[in-house]
């Protein structure tokens, strides 16, 4: 499945006064009743999910969680302290782990494959700001759905963080406190800010 970029709603109209009500208005309108309520639940579970341990808590998350997704495959496991929102718009494969702290936002979309883990800390980004018109603040200028999507067997480090718009390719290794800000190619070893290809996986370039 293939996600694509969309305009998202823009807070308030050229011209008119800008209020933080105002902005909240228009998040309430872009997403319609049924999904705040989803957004609303999830919150809550957030809240009284994360803090449990790994023993019980793992299948708890899971069990509370799978119905919000838009897809969950078989082996979702996760460990104390991750937060999921907008899951309602994010499908994930076989055999996914969220390690400690891991934060995934499908607001504007995300598809993850089977076998992808992460260490503690990764963050998974898929809504921007628009910001280049410097005569009206950034609440005011709105957003834009930027979609994600996460290849197989891909593995990002601790604190990793994966940009909106991205798309990880199968295989990839994001290195601990990498910024991935664009597309990765498959089976590539990638690190830094922003992240770039330092190797590759494979006999002859063993990941060490």
């Amino acid at each position: 499945m293939k996600l694509t970029s969309k305009k998202m709603h823009v807070s308030v109209e050229a011209g008119r006064n800008f209020s933080l009500r105002h902005y909240w208005a228009s998040l309430f309108v872009h997403f319609g009743l049924r999904k705040i309520i989803l957004w609303l639940l999830e919150s809550v579970y957030n809240m009284i999910l994360a803090p449990l341990p790994i023993a019980g808590g793992a299948f708890i998350r899971k069990l509370c969680y799978r119905p919000l997704f838009k897809a969950c495959g078989r082996g979702f496991m996760t460990s104390p302290g991750v937060r999921l929102l907008h899951s309602y718009n994010i499908s994930l494969g076989d055999r996914c782990s969220l390690n400690y702290d891991t934060i995934l936002n499908g607001r504007g979309g995300l598809i993850i494959g089977d076998d992808f883990t992460t260490g503690p800390g990764v963050i998974v980004w898929t809504v921007e700001h628009y910001y280049k018109d410097s005569a009206r603040r950034i609440l005011e200028q709105g957003e834009h759905d930027a979609p994600v999507t996460i290849g197989n067997d891909v593995w990002c480090g601790m604190r990793a963080i994966i940009m909106p718009g991205v798309t990880v390719a199968d295989g990839t290794v994001v290195a601990a406190g990498a910024v991935v800000t664009k597309n990765t190619e498959p089976y590539s070893v990638v690190a830094g800010v922003p992240a770039r290809i330092i190797g590759r996986r494979g006999p002859e370039n063993p990941v060490k």
